[in-house]
């Protein structure tokens, strides 16, 4: 269970002010060497963002993750990984009205996530970690340059701090 601070880069609305709610179960396995783990997850996400009153983006998302963990030190652990994105509700508002029907408004079903992180085990079932995360394009949105209007991709830029339970 974690909280997001998520931003849409090429939405033209900069800065980490949607916060979202993660949630998720994941195993691992441990190499005999105890000091690296493969770790597979399923999450629910809500990313998007929230630039201002009168334009947001909201992301709901499935992701199924495999990740590499690297215990370098006491209880601390790298992680990096892959997150393949299933995208069942994507919707954007301007004015409060959703625009996503509207010509150049185009949100994909699939994309991938580039995870790296930070965890810690505060003991033997508890732990917390923080995780940066940046997509493949999510879809795109009209640009208005020099009297043309374009489309452009838009990628999701995320934070997660998490604290987990394992069993």
């Amino acid at each position: 269970m974690g909280l997001l601070a998520t931003q849409v880069d090429g939405d033209e609305h900069g800065g980490y002010k949607k916060a979202g709610l993660f949630a998720g179960i994941f195993t691992n396995y441990a190499f005999p060497e105890k000091k690296i783990q493969l770790q597979f997850e399923l999450n629910y996400a809500q990313k998007g963002s929230a630039a201002n009153p009168f334009h947001r983006i909201v992301l709901h998302q499935v992701e199924p993750t495999m990740l590499m963990e690297w215990n370098f030190w006491k209880k601390f652990c790298l992680e990096g990984g892959l997150a393949f994105n299933i995208v069942p509700s994507a919707k954007r508002f301007v004015n409060q009205e959703d625009v996503t029907k509207y010509p150049g408004n185009k949100f994909y079903v699939f994309h991938l996530d580039g995870i790296a992180g930070l965890s810690y085990r505060i003991n033997e079932h508890f732990g917390a970690s923080f995780r940066f995360s940046y997509s493949t394009p999510i879809g795109t949105c009209p640009r208005l340059r020099q009297g043309k209007l374009l489309e452009g991709y838009m990628y999701n830029n995320c934070w997660l701090f998490r604290v987990y339970y394992q069993f």
